[in-house]
């Protein structure tokens, strides 16, 4: 029997970190991180074969995820074109180092960047809790690709495809970056990406619920269309 994961995130912080850059060469001393804790409950009879599964799942959505390296022990190696486990793994750990790359992945994506690189920790005295340790220049886009890393992972794990509603919130969470102090509508985000108005409206209504925007309310708007910015929460 296979019980979904449950993630919790309990904490979100953008700080330097000098320690990363010890546990992970690629991390520079000074760089800015998005540190995340998580709490995760997971029971799966066959570990192996639903983060197999998962993987699949990530790299059909975005090919970019089989150019990623890890650099930790071989048994957690994230997509290898043939899967080797020469020990036990830890399924709660795999699927939070999963979720440390996804957050990589999309991060890249919405930023524009070639790299990035990570960490995952497990705390030895409080089993199910798991520390990220990721790059991060643009805190609130940080904080949104956690989210969204952290809900599209639980989902493709349970069986739910990623797909074309998924990557529009990336794509319109680029734009967004590009253009941080603009009001982005639907139609504007719709003109300038070659959307319809309603595949650009429920791609900003995405990124609203995923706390990236805000939606403002301004006096001379009487068309009822909604517009957002980029949240200061």
């Amino acid at each position: 029997m296979q019980i979904s994961p449950d993630v919790t995130i309990e904490t979100i912080e953008h700080r330097l970190m000098p320690v990363a850059a010890t546990l992970n060469r690629k991390i520079a001393p000074d760089s800015p991180l998005l540190f995340a804790a998580l709490t995760i409950r997971w029971e799966v009879s066959d570990p192996l074969a639903a983060l197999s599964r998962l993987e699949q799942a990530l790299l059909a959505f975005s090919p970019s995820f089989g150019r990623h390296e890890c650099r930790g022990p071989l048994a957690y190696h994230v997509f290898l074109p043939a899967k080797d486990a020469p020990e036990p793994i830890e399924p709660r750990l795999a699927l939070a180092h999963l979720i440390e790359h996804a957050v990589i992945d999309f991060q890249c994506a919405v930023l524009g960047q070639g790299r990035c690189s990570g960490v995952t920790g497990a705390l030895r005295d409080r089993p199910g809790r798991y520390d990220l340790m990721i790059e991060c220049r643009d805190y609130s886009v940080g904080r949104l690709c956690l989210r969204l890393a952290v809900a599209w992972v639980t989902a493709a794990i349970a069986g739910a495809a990623l797909g074309t509603a998924e990557g529009d919130l990336l794509i319109a969470a680029r734009r967004v970056h590009q253009e941080p102090w603009e009001m982005h509508t639907p139609p504007a985000l719709a003109s300038g990406l070659g959307w319809t108005e309603s595949r650009a409206a429920r791609a900003l209504a995405g990124l609203r619920g995923a706390g990236y925007l805000d939606e403002h309310s301004y006096a001379l708007n009487f068309t009822g269309i909604p517009a957002y910015r980029i949240s200061v929460a």
